[in-house]
């Protein structure tokens, strides 16, 4: 595990970096980046959620997580809330979980 760059990204660096995690999606309002899982069934919702958890162990990055049973939804929300930003920091975690949903 390296230090987190918590350098704060551009509008613009976002989006660019965002296009290439599928499934990611900026909220400038909110300053944050936002994806929705979808699941069938609660088993392999939990058995993605720990998977989720070692990630977020590796990269020292612990983000935001909603599990929604209704609705059978997981969203995950990261952003760095010490620079209230988005940072690389921010960019690599959600490249580590697309990598991890694989």
């Amino acid at each position: 595990m390296g230090i987190e760059d918590k350098a704060v990204l551009s509008d613009d660096e976002i989006q660019a970096g965002v296009a290439n995690l599928g499934g990611w999606e900026y909220d400038g309002d909110r300053k944050e980046l936002r994806r929705v899982w979808n699941f069938e069934k609660f088993v392999p919702t939990m058995a993605f959620v720990r998977k989720l958890t070692e990630v977020m162990d590796e990269q020292n990055h612990h983000s935001d997580i909603h599990l929604d049973s209704r609705a059978k939804t997981l969203t995950v929300t990261v952003t760095t809330h010490s620079e209230n930003a988005v940072t690389r920091a921010d960019l690599d975690f959600a490249g580590a979980v697309a990598v991890a949903d694989t």
